[in-house]
């Protein structure tokens, strides 16, 4: 399953559900599906939400469900006479001879039913992504004026979605995963909330590592490359003139890298026992490379 299908599981699996608010999450479950007086149905590849949908119209509003599943993967359920259809409009307070499908407040007694309202919204068109790929949360809507008023409801929450038109439809979303999170906690899927808080943690904990990791091994990178460096300048003088030409403070730190070849001038400077700071160490090696850089000038000459 995926965690789209995993939410709405939590969400059919709320009991105990006020009269008022289950009212209210069947209106929001129909209302966004398909709403007119010429298509009252549902599609969707999820049964549960199917047998949910089928359930509200035969036992809640009061009409017969047929419903079409030609060995496709999506179920289909829908009111097919104009009675029935007329029948489950006057339950929520709509009129067949609407000219456009809008969100009607009448159906909500209190602000506990905008939660189960927005639970039947999400069931009949929502979907979200697996948060281990990426945070996105959106409704598909039918129509225009529809998704405006979901917008409007959603702000009243202090959640603000964004909006574009995809391939005919009307796409409410959300892309951070502070707003998913609240939204999930407000329709009731606390559990889908909770996990994707974790996820979350989880990959700010690997982000945080690599780049620790990263800086680890960036910083070795130098250290062993400016070891090389001056390795090879001090067997070239060494190889040369020997490096009895070199002024003794420099000399002692030759001799010392050479025989710590590999060690960071952290190390460097324990072994000093912290006669000379760690820039003191590194200003000499800077003065051996140079040296041996001029050796090597005068060598061409």
């Amino acid at each position: 399953m995926s965690f789209s299908s995993d939410v709405k599981s939590e969400l059919l699996k709320i009991d105990n559900i006020s009269p008022c608010c289950y009212h209210a999450q069947v209106y929001g479950l129909v209302l966004f599906a398909h709403f007119t007086e010429n298509n009252f149905s549902i599609t969707t590849e999820n049964k549960q939400v199917f047998n949910f949908y089928t359930d509200c119209i035969q036992h809640y509003i009061g009409c017969k469900c047929n419903n079409n599943n030609s060995g496709t993967r999506k179920y289909s359920a829908y009111i097919e006479d104009k009675e029935s259809i007329e029948k489950a409009f006057e339950k929520f307070s709509h009129s067949v001879k609407e000219t456009s499908v809008r969100i009607n407040h009448a159906n909500f007694q209190d602000f506990c039913c905008i939660a189960s309202f927005l639970r039947g919204v999400f069931l009949s068109c929502g979907f979200i992504s697996n948060p281990s790929s990426g945070y996105h949360l959106e409704f598909v809507v039918p129509y225009k004026r529809l998704s405006n008023d979901l917008i409007r409801v959603i702000n009243e929450l202090d959640l603000y979605p964004k909006y574009v038109s995809r391939k005919g439809n009307h796409i409410v979303y959300f892309k951070d995963s502070e707003s998913i999170e609240d939204f999930l906690a407000f329709i009731g899927a606390q559990n889908s909330s909770l996990y994707l808080m974790n996820v979350k943690i989880e990959k700010d904990i690997k982000n945080k590592v690599n780049r620790k990791l990263n800086f680890e091994m960036h910083n070795l990178e130098k250290t062993v490359g400016a070891s090389n460096s001056q390795v090879e300048a001090i067997k070239y003088i060494k190889g040369t003139s020997g490096l009895g030409v070199l002024p003794e403070n420099l000399k002692t730190i030759a001799e010392l890298r050479l025989e710590n070849p590999e060690a960071s001038l952290s190390e460097m400077e324990s072994l000093l026992d912290n006669k000379l700071s760690r820039s003191g160490i590194k200003h000499r090696l800077d003065k051996i490379i140079e040296f041996a850089e001029t050796l090597k000038a005068e060598s061409e000459e």
